[in-house]
């Protein structure tokens, strides 16, 4: 997981952002009266527009293979010996249940890409998922503990936050279940089990305790205990919820209505209720933007598991929510994914970095430890929608950092820009140090990199070669989204969503 929104934890902080309550008077139960909204707007792409998997030229198939590939090689050997586990990246050896969850839907690509046998992904998967399930010390109303002891799978005293993440978990348990799906038998059972053990009402606080009445009914990004010393003990939900429409969101929310336990499950309306901002790029097309961060992971980590490719326009309508613009996913971040593109190409700082084939700014490492950069639309109006409740009313500025890019953020943008995407790659894989071949075991990209100074990042991170593989292998094929949808806890939710 990335970055605090409203919010969700910094790979190396925890941060805090309130969202402020501004301009309608609340109804008894917390919930703003607007008036008469007019219909808001609907989303959608041109029928001609092409969607994934794509037919890719034998010579782009080979180049995306061979990203694929290194990525891969990460997943299966930057791991901790006796669980299998990946690390959290290549310098530090603790684990992220986040990459842990991208490892495991990695492992069936590798099966089907013929890099390893199948015989090898099961004994790793399996190791894994024994591991995760043999130390009850770390998870709490069936969430992960963000951080891990590699060979324990215990709570990590490595000096991280010791907290249970519900996107931690929702990234693990998306993971877990494409590999039950793709392997069945005792993966299937393993896979189940944590599934059915997540409870995500236990992460809804009562609406007394949450100050700000737009966030009551809303998911806790997570649960610290009392004492460190017993993980599993007393404890208090964090005081930040999920509450708007990134993909982060969505993914924790769509996961909670698919719970196989009704008493863990949470209604489908809770997932139409994310606010659902609106702003345009130039005066472009409108799409729905996260106000909290600009990073462009933020309209793809959803995209890696659920296949809203294949889907039109949700209707929030359905489901009480007059004031949510019907919204087709796909096309949203594609309208994302070109307004970081142009303003990499506009680059109005002037930094060497950026360019036509240098776009798409994400969190990741920089000189100075980590950069969370991020580019914004202009608000646009909802007349008739009551602010922060319907949306966020904050401006955010433009971030272009330092001049630092990452190449998963192109590369993860693969699903909705092909050909865009493809040059960035090709450009950065011309970049002095920051590929390493996977042919004789290197990891592809390095994390990320700066033309300006020529700075290259050391380390490879798990959570953004994770995006890079499931993606390019749904631009490919589909199969993670195949996998995904062979699962019938997550057919069950997506139908009590209506997203068929």
């Amino acid at each position: 997981m990335k970055t605090i929104y409203c919010l969700g934890f910094a790979p190396f902080a925890l941060l805090a952002l309130l969202v402020a309550c501004a301009g309608r008077a609340a109804e008894p139960d917390g919930h703003a009266k607007p008036s008469a909204a007019p219909s808001p707007p609907v989303i959608a792409a041109d029928a001609s527009d092409r969607r994934p998997p794509f037919n890719f030229s034998a010579a782009d198939d080979a180049f995306l293979n061979e990203v694929q590939h290194g990525c891969f090689n990460f997943f299966w050997n930057a791991c901790d010996p006796v669980t299998g586990m990946v690390y959290d990246r290549t310098s530090k050896e603790v684990i992220s249940v986040a990459g842990v969850g991208f490892q495991l839907s990695a492992i069936p690509i590798g099966i089907e890409r013929k890099w390893i046998t199948r015989e090898q992904g099961e004994e790793r998967a399996t190791r894994i998922l024994r591991a995760l399930l043999a130390n009850p010390d770390n998870r709490k109303f069936g969430h992960f503990y963000h951080y891990l002891d590699p060979a324990t799978a215990a709570p990590s005293h490595a000096g991280y936050e010791r907290t249970v993440s519900t996107i931690d978990s929702a990234l693990l348990i998306a993971g877990a279940i494409t590999a039950g799906a793709y392997f069945n038998g005792a993966i299937r059972d393993m896979t189940d089990r944590i599934v059915s053990e997540a409870d995500w009402r236990a992460f809804v606080p009562r609406d007394e305790d949450v100050k700000n009445p737009a966030e009551r009914g809303c998911i806790s990004l997570g649960w610290k205990p009392d004492d460190k010393q017993n993980p599993t003990g007393n404890g208090s939900l964090l005081p930040f919820y999920w509450a708007d429409s990134g993909d982060e969101h969505r993914l924790v929310n769509l996961l909670a209505v698919c719970a196989p336990r009704e008493k863990h499950r949470l209604p489908p309306e809770m997932y139409f209720r994310l606010r659902r901002a609106l702003g345009s790029d130039n005066g472009g097309k409108p799409f729905v933007w996260f106000p909290w961060s600009g990073a462009l992971f933020v309209s793809f980590f959803a995209h890696c598991w659920i296949d809203y490719a294949a889907l039109g326009p949700d209707n929030p309508a359905d489901f009480g929510q007059s004031c949510r613009a019907r919204v087709d996913w796909w096309e949203n971040s594609r309208r994302t994914v070109a307004m970081h593109r142009r303003k990499a190409i506009d680059n109005p700082k002037k930094l060497p970095t950026f360019g036509e084939h240098a776009w798409g700014l994400s969190a990741c490492d920089n000189s100075a430890g980590y950069l969370v950069p991020g580019l914004f639309p202009k608000l646009i109006d909802m007349p008739g929608c009551a602010p922060e409740f319907d949306f966020s009313a904050a401006q955010p500025e433009d971030n272009f950092g330092d001049g630092t890019i990452a190449p998963y953020a192109a590369g993860g943008a693969i699903i909705f820009e092909p050909s865009a995407a493809l040059d960035a790659l090709r450009h950065y894989r011309k970049v002095p140090a920051l590929w390493r071949d996977p042919a004789t075991g290197g990891f592809a990209f390095r994390d990320s990199y700066n033309a300006s100074t020529g700075w290259v990042a050391p380390d490879c991170v798990a959570i953004d070669q994770g995006p890079m593989i499931l993606l390019i292998e749904n631009a490919r094929t589909g199969n993670v989204w195949k996998w995904m949808n062979a699962d019938p806890n997550v057919k069950a939710g997506k139908e009590r969503l209506r997203l068929r």
